[in-house]
């Protein structure tokens, strides 16, 4: 259900069936008593998106203190432009499984209280102006998803620490500033994927490819020049992206990858193809657009796509 600009108020029966029924809702406003208080009694609602200005200013988080009693709320997404969580946020977060917040490029200082969001699954931070990963985040061992997307991030040193999230499957630290992956990133060993994209990385660490688990690993759109020799112990990467970087040359072991169904390399200073295309039986996308080719291998020819 979504409920745009407007209070809206509803009828006795149309409510009562809304309590019973409702599990999604979306409610985008402008001003915030645009919220219709009845929305606190949806006793079974399990997701709700509020995007609008939920600064601090005018006590305007007393609006939205009814949330504590959305006792069966799984997921919370907020679209505003906070510096700090709400209080309420925090209470509801003992019982959430996905949060996520898109603070539209305002600088969200205070995430101490993300610790005590125990039985959180997923996790966006997007927009925030974060420079450093929050050390708040370690303490959630029940991550399996983490994505910081569009911040200040320039350098990750704390992702260490993530070896501790034993269930993390998928990091995303896209459209940031990062110019280094530490070699600490080779103690995510069970991470599947992995987004890098829209950085400044210049150098891709041996230790990246101790992550035996990745299935998709994105560097697109960074200042890489070559791809590591070690791609190739990465047996189950079946999607791979190294778009618009300076590569000019691809290592051979990169078709042991014999999972490989996309291969994204357009954008970069390629000037000849090796003939192991033909090894990768299971492409099924080849993006080589923006190169420097003269001629394609005849082993493309055997190739799924």
């Amino acid at each position: 259900m979504w409920l745009y600009h407007t209070p809206a108020k509803i009828e006795a029966p149309a409510l009562a069936f809304l309590r019973e029924n409702l599990k999604s809702l979306h409610i985008k406003f402008t001003d915030i008593k645009e919220i219709p208080l009845w929305i606190y009694s949806l006793k079974n609602l399990s997701e709700l998106h509020l995007t609008g200005n939920l600064s601090a200013d005018n006590n305007r988080f007393i609006v939205i203190d009814g949330l504590r009693e959305l006792k069966r709320l799984k997921v919370l997404r907020l679209k505003s432009n906070l510096t700090k969580l709400p209080q309420v946020v925090t209470d509801v977060g003992v019982h959430l499984q996905k949060l996520s917040i898109n603070n539209e490029g305002t600088k969200l200082m205070v995430l101490n209280s993300l610790k005590k969001m125990v039985n959180l699954s997923e996790l966006e931070l997007v927009r925030c102006d974060l420079e450093r990963i929050p050390h708040s985040i370690f303490s959630l061992h029940n991550l399996q998803e983490i994505d910081l997307k569009d911040n200040n991030l320039k350098t990750i040193e704390e992702i260490i620490s993530f070896q501790h999230l034993h269930r993390l499957v998928c990091l995303k630290l896209w459209y940031n500033q990062i110019a280094y992956i530490p070699i600490q990133i080779g103690t995510l060993t069970n991470l599947e994927r992995l987004y890098l994209n829209r950085n400044k990385i210049e150098k891709i660490p041996n230790q990246l490819f101790f992550c035996r688990k990745l299935r998709f690993l994105d560097l697109s759109h960074n200042n890489l020049t070559y791809i590591p020799t070690d791609v190739g112990f990465l047996h189950n990467l079946q999607y791979f992206a190294v778009t618009a970087n300076r590569i000019e040359t691809l290592p051979p072991e990169l078709f042991q990858c014999k999972k490989m169904r996309t291969l994204n390399l357009g954008n970069n200073c390629l000037q000849s193809l090796p003939s192991r295309f033909g090894e990768l039986t299971g492409l099924t996308q080849l993006e080589l657009r923006g190169n420097r080719l003269e001629c394609l291998p005849v082993e493309l020819a055997s190739a799924a796509f």
